[in-house]
């Protein structure tokens, strides 16, 4: 293995390592938040991909007992309950239905726009066929 070889992995090596502490400490500071872990925002808070937890068994193990240790168990009384969830569903339909009904009439109106700009673009093209046509031209 020649130098610039060696020197290659050696930095491949350190970033790994640096990277390793960095989830590390990630998931030392999920542990004393109390929040609910992610892979995704324990890569976030760590500057890694969440592939590099993946595929780093003694991370991603860490990383799962953590989150199986803050998953809420049987029996646990949930933070919202189901008529919140029913009452932001119904608010979240209505306002979609209200964004479709606003974008719908905007359709309509730019409809009517283009609609009015073809038939003022065909009445001056017939205009000017027929002026052609008087002047003898094809």
């Amino acid at each position: 293995m020649n130098k610039n070889t060696q020197t290659l992995h050696a930095a491949a090596r350190r970033r790994t390592e640096h990277a390793e502490q960095a989830v590390t400490q990630a998931l030392r500071t999920a542990r004393r938040s109390g929040n609910p872990v992610t892979i995704t925002g324990l890569a976030a808070a760590a500057g890694v991909s969440p592939d590099f937890i993946y595929t780093h068994p003694r991370l991603r193990a860490q990383a799962e007992a953590l989150r199986q240790a803050r998953r809420p168990g049987p029996g646990t009384a949930c933070e919202h309950s189901p008529a919140d969830a029913g009452a932001a569903a119904s608010n979240l339909v209505r306002a979609l239905q209200q964004q479709l009904a606003q974008q719908r009439r905007a359709h309509r109106e730019e409809v009517s726009e283009l609609k009015a700009a073809l038939a003022a673009a065909l009445g001056e093209n017939l205009t000017l066929r027929r002026q052609a046509a008087e002047l003898g031209e094809p």
